[in-house]
């Protein structure tokens, strides 16, 4: 299967949220239509099928002039559009048993996050991957919101997630997320901000979710003062692998204030064998 034919999809009506859609080229408002939205402002079109809103606006922040045009994400965004290629990712953390304990870990820091602000109304998951996460945010929301800019993972997700409620599911990109300021109370980035390869990237991701929430964020990033960090750098010049692409706690601090939100809490996957860490950002009210 490589589009959205005979997916057994039961998905929230997008009814739920029109009101809280913006298009992702101009900001405009939405219209729902019967197959698609369109844009009240632009007139751009956007299709709806089986039930999932295909509003992925592809492409990155423009880069400076000193940074090589190669230095972007866009390969990145590409993949995972087919659903076979998305299984193969999700069943990749259903068979290694590290991977398991990954997801397992990832659970309880995101249960702990989430429960110290309390239940949200609505709460945003993009990437959204194929759901592996999704058990978590069903119970700290009444209405979650799944997005990647894969469709083949939205499918997945769609397939084979059981929650306690239908989701809402639409493609979208995390740079230009398709909902109006404040539309929900808190956003989940999980494994995203580790692939993009310029803080320019990863600047505009931050602002974007904290853009749409009204009242949090919770993100993961690769830490740069990990101990796995260091001792990727000190065999660097013998195995030859590329740097990851980090950050560090005080450039995240310093981000989340410029955009209106303290770092409150920054818990690491694995002390010893992940550089990932997440990022609890709390808006500041007025």
């Amino acid at each position: 299967m490589t589009h959205l034919e005979a997916a057994p999809i039961s998905a929230r009506s997008l009814q739920d949220v029109a009101e809280l859609l913006a298009c992702p080229w101009c900001a405009g408002p939405l219209a729902l239509g019967a197959d698609a939205l369109t844009c009240r402002a632009c007139a751009r079109s956007f299709a709806v099928q089986d039930g999932i809103a295909l509003l992925a606006r592809a492409g990155t922040p423009e880069a400076t002039a000193a940074q090589a045009p190669t230095l972007t994400s866009r390969a990145y965004q590409q993949q995972y559009q087919a659903v076979t290629d998305a299984t193969r990712y999700n069943e990749s953390y259903r068979k290694l048993f590290s991977k398991r304990r990954s997801t397992e870990r990832e659970h309880a820091i995101l249960n702990e996050l989430l429960g110290s602000q309390g239940r949200a109304a609505r709460l945003l998951d993009i990437p959204s991957g194929g759901g592996r996460l999704s058990p978590v945010f069903d119970a700290h929301t009444e209405l979650l919101i799944e997005a990647d800019i894969g469709l083949g993972q939205v499918v997945y997700g769609a397939m084979h997630t059981v929650l306690s409620k239908p989701a809402v599911r639409m493609t979208a990109s995390a740079f230009h997320i398709p909902l109006k300021d404040g539309a929900v109370d808190g956003t989940v980035c999980c494994r995203l901000c580790h692939h993009l390869p310029t803080p320019a990237e990863r600047e505009r991701l931050l602002g974007e979710l904290l853009r749409v929430s009204r009242r949090f964020v919770v993100m993961t990033f690769f830490d740069h003062d990990s101990l796995k960090n260091r001792l990727r750098q000190a065999r660097a010049p013998f195995d030859k692998k590329p740097p990851k692409m980090t950050m560090t706690i005080a450039q995240v601090k310093t981000l989340a204030r410029a955009h209106g939100a303290e770092l409150v809490a920054c818990p690491a996957l694995f002390a010893l064998f992940s550089g990932h860490r997440f990022a609890l950002l709390v808006k500041r009210q007025a």
